[in-house]
């Protein structure tokens, strides 16, 4: 009996507790809920962000990856097509930093090996980008196929004819054909005849449309075409025409600029277009490297830019450049080993190294908006105006930055250094990932000494017959529970660094740009970062209560004085440094202060003299 009334008596003070919970607890964050859906919901009309597509192809240039842009979904401009002769020609190049290109098919999809139907096919512009030989679907089975050779083999040439059409294989070993005589390349499989059926027929639809005496000539102006089908099964036939002599591409229809642009907004001039298109007439030299570009006169150009690079990198912490310095000290070396290839060995490998660099910088100029007024000219220039914040929100972060430390402020100033205009700096990404992972690192040690150190002082004979609900006891729990908060977040950000960090910061981009397009912005992603450091120094106060109160409330007065005295010399003598660490100091500050109140009680006495005594 008496253990029954035993459990039922644990049952209604368990009841009492739940209730209790549910009144104090769950209200607050029911509060905080509806504040933080409000506040979404008025950010949602502001602003949306569109997420960024990645291209199936990696940068893979001297290690170094380019600053990406997530793509934005405001309307962009329409690029007309081609009237007389191209565009201006190419203006200087400029060292600074570049994004990776994305690539956007739009749901399309090469054509399969399997025949179709012969149709009239749709017309449409795309750009070197948006090529689709990085992603193709897997068509290989995994099947043993025996294959005996037969005695004296000595061609090994493919037997299916590509008609007028010759096979290429680039550096990289991706396969595509060349019409030499007109200047046409295409990454589809022209061994198949119905597929180079349709093909040659859609480039006699592009040939009629073509006016302004254009003609095709290998060198001068090409064409670059692949058959698609898009969402309907419907055949497509892409196209862009290539401007040799002026180093740029253009069309016979009207093209939108949202994937040329990656997500750039603000721009309006032509001459910073002009850029963007450069860029992607580098990428077509690059996937399609011809010996009709004039080599010595393109390595010549790049090996000025690069020299200025290196100059600017080493003058200035503020350089531009998409190479930290020791990727550029070694470009110079590939440079003066390409210019030992005699002229007859300059193949596609020679041309695409160079390309390879010149669209980098290209690329660059148009992020930087190179020839604006607006232009670009250190690392950590934003070009934007600053959208105004909310007092409310600025409250917050305050309260915050305050309640961690400091520590999201500080990390803020860093994380202004490298996310640009919402743009990576690759060399800086680097050199700010190796410091997080040092602090993280150092975090890690302290907090595991921190976890001993608790843990030891619990068991304390003193400290550890003391009732549960003791000052000592409580603050001993809750800074162990932030240690072991410190810890574990300092491990997560750890293998989170590791995963966008030096390797992938072209995953980096859609990782920042998911979290810091919330309605704290880049402030969210600061705040997290300094959670490990806020974490661990709450942890330390909250043990600093423990043992002040053991220390001062159990001892004599002698003792209580002498420790009170040097427990006071230490907490000056501490608060002294960090604020001389926060580039605080306190004895100015008070001068200032001293002087402001001398000046007022001087202009108080100077003004009853003036007035003379009151009457009474």
């Amino acid at each position: 009996m008496s253990r029954t009334y035993e459990i039922g008596k644990l049952i209604n003070r368990l009841r009492v507790l739940l209730n209790a919970l549910a009144r104090y607890v769950a209200f607050p964050f029911r509060l905080i809920h509806r504040l933080f859906h409000t506040l979404l919901q008025l950010y949602s009309r502001r602003r949306q962000y569109l997420h960024t597509h990645k291209d199936g192809r990696l940068e893979r240039v001297a290690g170094s990856v380019q600053p990406i842009l997530p793509l934005s979904n405001c309307s962009q401009l329409q690029l007309l097509p081609v009237s007389g002769t191209a565009a201006n020609s190419l203006a200087s190049l400029l060292p600074v930093h570049t994004p990776a290109t994305t690539s956007a098919n739009h749901g399309q999809q090469l054509l399969p090996a399997a025949p179709f139907l012969q149709c009239q096919s749709e017309l449409r512009p795309f750009t070197p980008s948006m090529v689709k030989r990085y992603n193709k679907d897997a068509t290989i089975k995994r099947e043993v196929k025996p294959v005996n050779i037969p005695a004296g083999k000595r061609d090994y040439f493919d037997a299916e004819d590509s008609g007028d059409w010759c096979a290429c294989v680039h550096p990289e070993g991706a396969l595509y054909f060349h019409d030499t005589v007109r200047g046409i390349y295409t990454d589809s499989y022209m061994r198949d005849e119905r597929r180079r059926s349709s093909t040659t027929s859609s480039i006699d639809k592009l040939l009629t449309l073509m006016t302004c005496g254009l003609q095709l000539r290998s060198g001068v102006i090409e064409l670059v075409v692949e058959l698609t089908r898009n969402h309907h099964h419907g055949m497509v036939c892409r196209y862009y025409f290539v401007d040799h002599p002026n180093r740029l591409l253009f069309w016979l229809h009207e093209i939108p600029t949202a994937r040329i642009f990656d997500g750039v907004l603000g721009v309006e001039k032509w001459s910073h277009i002009k850029y963007a298109i450069q860029h992607q007439y580098w990428q077509h030299c690059e996937l399609y490297p011809s010996d009709k570009l004039p080599g010595p006169q393109l390595l010549k150009e790049l090996k000025e830019v690069v020299l200025y690079a290196n100059a600017e990198i080493i003058t200035t912490d503020l350089s531009l450049s998409p190479f930290d310095d020791d990727e550029l000290s070694r470009i110079p070396d590939l440079i003066d080993r390409l210019e030992d290839v005699d002229e007859a060995d300059q193949g596609a490998h020679y041309i695409c190294v160079i390309v390879r660099f010149m669209r980098y910088f290209s690329r660059a100029q148009f992020f930087n908006f190179c020839g604006l007024p607006e232009a670009r000219l250190n690392a950590d220039q934003p070009l934007f105006v600053k959208e105004k914040k909310s007092k409310l929100l600025v409250a917050f972060s305050w309260a915050v930055n305050v309640a961690l430390f400091d520590a999201p402020r500080l990390h803020m100033q860093e994380l202004r250094r490298v996310w640009v205009d919402r743009s990576i700096n690759s060399p800086r990404w680097k050199n700010f990932n190796s410091k997080l992972s040092s602090e993280w690192s150092g975090i890690t040690m302290y907090s595991t000494v921190m976890v001993a150190v608790d843990v030891s002082f619990l068991a304390v004979p003193f400290v550890n017959i003391q009732d549960a609900h003791s000052v000592t006891v409580i603050s001993t729990y809750i800074s162990l529970f932030c240690i072991v908060g410190s810890l574990v977040a300092s491990l997560f950000l750890t293998r989170q660094n590791r995963m966008y960090g030096q390797e992938s910061a072209d995953t980096a981009v859609i990782f920042l740009a998911r979290v810091t397009g919330s309605v704290f912005g880049t402030k969210s992603l600061a705040t997290v970062h300094g959670l490990p450091y806020a974490m661990l120094l709450w942890g330390m106060v909250y043990f600093i209560i423990a043992f002040s109160y053991q220390v001062f409330m159990s001892t004599p007065i002698i003792t209580l004085a002498t420790t009170g005295s040097a427990c006071g010399i230490v907490a000056l003598f501490t608060l002294w440094l960090v604020s001389a660490a926060r580039d605080f100091h306190i004895l100015p500050w008070l001068q200032v202060q001293f002087g402001v109140f001398k000046d007022k009680c001087k202009c108080r006495v100077l003004n009853r003299i003036r007035c003379g005594p009151r009457p009474r």
